[in-house]
């Protein structure tokens, strides 16, 4: 089987980031033996460079390769340039897709809702069956960019891609979403794919990567003090996530044995570099970008694993939710929701209130002090592992796609 994965999102395997899910999607389709084109950018949303001058394919594995498609650069998430460089990218992979055979199956993004648009324009050439695949809540993330004052104009400015996604999810053969919240929120927009295939495919993590091979203090750049608890967050530095509460809490666990880590990159990293130089009796370590090799490594001596987003958040389930269990920690968590339900019932971590400080340093000294706890919920956050392992999640999108062919 053919088959074409749209979206200009992600890094590729060869920027050295974390594996995004398409790049895992059309590896796992590869080695069930499909052919698989997944049509990208060639300007990275990511770094903010670009990969190629223009049109450009790139072998990953057998069946598996990137094409790259000429776009226009943006440097602010949040602009005109942005539009620009997804109509660039509509128009140009509706321009080369005359040029190759037909696939037989198209699995699009949807949102953003301008490439499942055009997902359902090329499954109206084509004649083939259609998934998408919803990965977050837009446009109700837009709604986080209007200043305070005008929020209530939000939904009247956004209406358009409200529309927009109904028509767009509407007209897809199938369903795929990152979590059951995402699958709430399409199927509740588009009633009639309750009666269409769907499954909810998390992202998850290659639990064979966490190898269990002990790591020393010796091993690590930074030497752990012995008697140390080391807490981690490891991502984007951001402003949907709880980065001040973080660092305040640093700030008021001096003197105690908590330490708090954060390794990542984003728009705030420089306030995290500030505070730290600004207050350098706070627990606190910035430990810049780090690839995933280094990162494992680095969890394999680290306690607990931070889940800090700020209350505005529409984040269901992150990915570094998955790397915690692999790497058995225990986590503390701010996001309300699917992840919150499942530490609970799990018993595989704990909640804080975002934007508390004291509500976070509350929970780091339970699980700093209660080590019997602290064990209990990382064996049981390890215990997760195994139901999001990448492997059996992208079977599930296998029989999926079983599915929407055999139904022609």
């Amino acid at each position: 089987m053919t088959i074409w994965l749209i979206n200009p999102y992600g890094p590729i395997p060869s920027e050295g980031w974390r594996h995004y899910r398409f790049a895992m999607m059309g590896e796992f389709l590869a080695r069930e033996g499909h052919i698989v084109t997944w049509w990208t950018a060639n300007f990275s949303h990511h770094f903010k460079r670009f990969r190629s001058a223009g049109w450009r394919d790139i072998p990953v594995c057998d069946r598996f390769h990137i094409r790259l498609v000429p776009t226009a650069a943006y440097r602010t998430n949040v602009s005109l340039g942005r539009l620009r460089f997804e109509a660039h990218f509509v128009r140009n992979v509706l321009r080369g897709a005359r040029d190759h055979e037909a696939p037989d199956l198209l699995i699009g993004v949807d949102p953003p809702q301008t490439i499942g648009w055009l997902a359902t324009k090329l499954k109206t050439r084509f004649g083939v069956p259609l998934a998408l695949d919803v990965m977050d809540m837009w446009p109700e993330l837009f709604r986080l960019a209007f200043p305070q004052p005008v929020k209530c104009f939000a939904r009247p400015v956004l209406f358009p891609f409200y529309v927009l996604r109904r028509r767009n999810l509407s007209r897809a053969d199938g369903l795929i979403a990152l979590c059951q919240t995402y699958m709430d929120l399409a199927l509740h927009e588009a009633p009639v794919l309750r009666t269409r295939p769907s499954a909810v495919v998390f992202n998850g993590i290659d639990v064979g990567d966490f190898s269990p091979a002990p790591v020393s203090a010796g091993d690590l750049a930074m030497p752990k003090p012995p008697g140390e608890i080391w807490a981690i967050y490891a991502g984007s530095l951001g402003a949907n996530y709880d980065v001040d509460t973080v660092l305040n809490a640093g700030l008021a666990l001096r003197g105690s044995r908590i330490r708090l880590l954060l390794a990542g990159d984003g728009p705030r990293r420089a306030d995290v570099e500030h505070f730290i130089k600004t207050y350098p009796s706070a627990n606190l370590r910035y430990l810049g970008k780090l690839d995933h090799k280094d990162l494992i490594q680095l969890y394999r001596v680290c306690d607990i694993g931070l889940c800090p987003y700020g209350p505005e958040s529409n984040v269901a389930m992150p990915d570094k939710a998955y790397d915690y269990m692999a790497a058995c920690l225990p986590m503390v968590n701010s996001l309300p929701g699917e992840l919150a339900e499942m530490l609970r019932r799990e018993d595989a971590g704990l909640p804080y209130e975002p934007g508390n400080v004291l509500s976070l340093s509350n929970a780091l000294r339970r699980l700093a002090s209660e080590e019997p706890e602290r064990l209990r919920m990382a064996r049981n956050s390890f215990g997760l592992a195994a139901e999001f392992d990448s492997k059996r999640q992208y079977l599930k999108l296998v029989k999926l796609l079983e599915t929407l062919l055999s139904r022609g």
